[in-house]
């Protein structure tokens, strides 16, 4: 508990060895020598050597190190000569605290009283952690000089650790006086008194202990403090502490009663009979606020005698009057009833759910958390013996009955949760309910009863929802396995159509395999191509892309070919792919239907790209007339929502006002071109001229430049045969780009080496 100035640990010490280590050239030998001493001559010799380089402060601090382990009473007169310097004092300090002896705390009262500032602190602190009862005297003087607030501080923690007699009167003395304005100074003396307390505590002499805490609970104090000796006040008293305890119970403060309900968990198990019988005693007593708190805290004593008592208490108050002190009943019933599980799972099937809606729910919500945690296995044979009582017209009655069966895996309930699923009437949360636990039972021998909950389902999110809740438990490869076993097993178009669903909804590549061969068979054609073109499983998606491709070229009947071309093109619109692998599917699509209409749904795939790349490739259909019209709307589309500016997307606009015959398309593209023009005269400079090549060899590669220039720094293309072509076979390359400065009117010549980024210089 106790904060000191200057705590003289071995890891401060390795901090500081460590940064001087950093810069200082140490002598490796004279180490050596310090760590591997057996005796403490080098040692005394390293410590009285003149100098306090980085060098000197190191070796000496290493050698400190060392004699506390071996050091004798000849390095006393070394150490005595390092207390005063402020860099050394506490390598000193370190050693001294280590060692025995007499002569070490003669040496240490000695500086004590010669010494000033830091120094003069650090060694009153390891007067106390010496636990140096003759310095006691000393220290009351130094106390009595009305020192400076750290010294003060230091006393008053070195008090705190030596705590006898004397040393406790002086810390008592002093709280009988006017609170010291300095905070930390009195909040330094609270800890020392809560370390002197624990002192005479850990010696058994319990009644001096218990007058130091109760003099510790003074209002000036920091309130961590107050809690700390109330808690240890009451602790100390053993099974006396009943009527203390119950003050605290009804105290104004609450400081006091929060460290009641600490003591109440862990006072200790021998005492826990007496005491768990006065604060049962005392409970009808409390505020309702403070009765459930007290209840909780009864919860957690784990003694079983407390338990015993405490159990029919808590029984009684779930059926109480007010809804704070029920729930922290049912809560604590989650642990004190462990061992009578039958008796809490009645007591909780017989109570009368409240009427206030929010009351209602908070109750219902203990009431889940209390038979979930329940261990006994009769549990389950209970929870499920209340079925034929269950108002399922109660929803949220309902809704928490079946979250318990979730919860603990009643795989019982399986046949009885498929028939709530599958009852007319009812409300949609209880057969949500429902089936949410039924996909935390079901295993893969009796999957069956999931897909017969599901079986008159609609709601595709609602059956991908439960699927995958049993899929994260069950293997999903094998899932779908199961489902095509039945779906295999079925002997009508209907039932398979509704197995082909749920294939979709756990996805993988056999259940992709059942319903691309379903795609063949005129049985189930219809639902089995329907299905394909709503599959969303992504990782599943470019399969399903290949099978609705080879529906669209070799299907015979023509409404699967459309659907079958329809569904392929869905699967770049919708999903995340690669741009290049979006363009490529476009144009394997456009190229494989048959139909103007599936043709033109290429351009709104070019659409949800927003890349001068897919305006690009939106234009690249702009020379058929049959289609000019949608390339170009998709140009425009893109350029709208397009961030930046690009010279090749004006390129795109100018042909799209040059050949669009619809007007609005027209008009949009002019009005981004404005808004594109208005964006490169704000760029610092523009773009003269452009070439790549070697020696005599030169590309005039200017369009490219330009094309390619936003008004940023970096055009987003390398200097190589790949962007330019190569306009000198077998010579090494370089690029070169005249740019005119706008603010001077100069131009400049910028080169680059061949394979470099072509970025422009800052403005």
């Amino acid at each position: 508990m106790k904060k000191t100035i200057f705590l003289t640990t071995l890891s401060m010490l390795f901090g500081v060895w460590m940064a001087l280590n950093a810069f200082a050239e140490i002598d490796q030998e004279l180490k050596n020598a310090i760590l591997n001493a057996t005796d403490d001559t080098v040692l005394i010799e390293t410590i009285s050597k003149p100098g306090n380089s980085p060098d000197d402060i190191f070796m000496k601090g290493l050698a400190c190190k060392r004699l506390a382990v071996i050091g004798s009473e000849k390095a006393l007169p070394a150490l005595s000569a390092m207390l005063p310097d402020a860099k050394l004092s506490h390598y000193a300090r370190y050693a001294l605290e280590a060692m025995p002896g007499e002569k070490v705390d003669a040496v240490l009262l000695q500086a004590a009283k010669e010494l000033t500032g830091m120094p003069a602190v650090g060694v009153v602190d390891t007067l106390g952690a010496r636990k140096m009862t003759a310095a006691v005297g000393l220290l009351k003087e130094k106390l009595a000089a009305n020192p400076d607030p750290v010294m003060k501080k230091a006393i008053y923690a070195a008090l705190g650790y030596i705590a006898n007699d004397e040393a406790a009167a002086i810390l008592l003395a002093e709280l009988k006086g006017t609170p010291d304005t300095n905070d930390k100074v009195w909040a330094g003396l609270a800890d020392a008194l809560l370390d002197c307390g624990e002192a005479y505590e850990a010696a058994g002499n319990l009644a001096k202990a218990m007058e130091i805490y109760d003099a510790t609970v003074h209002p000036s104090f920091p309130v961590y403090a107050q809690k700390a000796a109330a808690y240890h006040g009451l602790l100390v008293r053993k099974s006396a502490a009943c009527e203390l305890l119950l003050s605290k119970m009804f105290s104004d403060k609450e400081c006091c009663f929060t460290g009641g309900l600490k003591t109440i968990r862990e006072y200790a198990a021998e005492d826990g009979e007496a005491i768990t019988k006065a604060i049962i005693g005392a409970l009808d007593k409390l505020p309702p606020e403070r009765k459930a708190l007290v209840i909780l805290a009864l919860r957690d004593r784990t003694d079983a005698a407390s338990k015993n008592l405490f159990f029919p208490v808590a029984i009684s108050l779930t059926k109480d009057a007010n809804v704070e002190v029920q729930v922290a009943a049912i809560r604590a019933l989650g642990k004190v009833g462990a061992g009578r599980c039958g008796e809490v799972v009645d007591a909780l099937n017989t109570s009368t759910p409240r009427e206030n809606p929010e009351e209602r729910q908070a109750v219902l919500d203990a009431m889940v958390q209390t038979v979930v945690a329940l261990p006994c296995k009769v549990v389950n044979e209970k929870w499920l013996a209340r079925w034929d009582g269950l108002p399922l017209n109660e929803v949220d009655v309902a809704c928490a009955y079946f979250k318990v069966i979730e919860l603990r895996r009643i795989a019982a309930a399986g046949p009885k949760l498929v028939a709530v699923a599958n009852q007319a009437g009812l409300d949609a949360k209880v057969r949500d309910a429902a089936l949410a636990a039924l996909s935390e039972i079901v295993t893969l021998d009796n999957l069956n009863l999931l897909v017969d909950a599901l079986n008159g389902e609609k709601d595709d999110g609602k059956v991908s929802w439960i699927l995958r809740a049993a899929c994260t438990r069950l293997p999903r490869e094998d899932c779908a396995a199961e489902v095509v076993k039945m779906f295999n097993a079925a002997t009508d178009a209907e039932a398979k159509g509704k197995l082909l669903t749920l294939l979709k909804q756990i996805g993988g590549k056999t259940a992709l395999a059942c319903v691309e061969k379903a795609c063949w068979d005129d049985a189930t054609v219809d639902a089995a191509t329907q299905v394909l073109g709503t599959w969303n499983t992504p990782d599943d998606i470019l399969d399903v892309a290949a099978a609705c491709l080879k529906l669209a070229k070799e299907s015979k009947e023509e409404r699967y070919a459309v659907r079958g071309i329809r569904s392929y093109i869905r699967v770049p619109r919708q999903f995340d792919l690669p741009k290049e692998t979006k363009f490529e599917m476009c144009r394997i699509a456009f190229e494989t239907a048959k139909r103007p209409e599936d043709k033109m749904l290429i351009f709104e795939v070019f659409k949800r790209v927003i890349d001068v790349a897919s305006a690009k490739a939106a234009m690249s259909y702009a020379a058929d007339p049959a289609y000019r019209d949608a390339a170009c709307a998709a140009c425009v589309a893109v350029a709208m929502k397009f961030q930046g500016v690009s010279n090749e997307l004006k390129a795109l606009l100018n042909r799209v006002v040059a050949e669009c015959q619809d007007a609005k398309t027209v008009a949009d593209a002019k009005t981004v071109l404005n808004r594109l023009d208005a964006a490169l005269k704000d760029a610092p400079y523009e773009i003269v001229s452009a070439k790549y090549g070697a020696g005599d060899s030169w590309k005039n590669v200017t369009a490219i430049v330009v094309a390619k220039f936003t008004g940023k720094a970096d055009l987003g293309l390398v200097g190589n045969n790949q962007t330019f072509g190569d306009s000198a076979p077998g010579k090494v390359k370089t690029t070169q780009i005249v740019i005119k400065c706008k603010k001077s009117g100069q131009n400049r010549t910028l080169e680059f080496k061949e394979n470099q980024p072509l970025v422009l210089p800052a403005e």
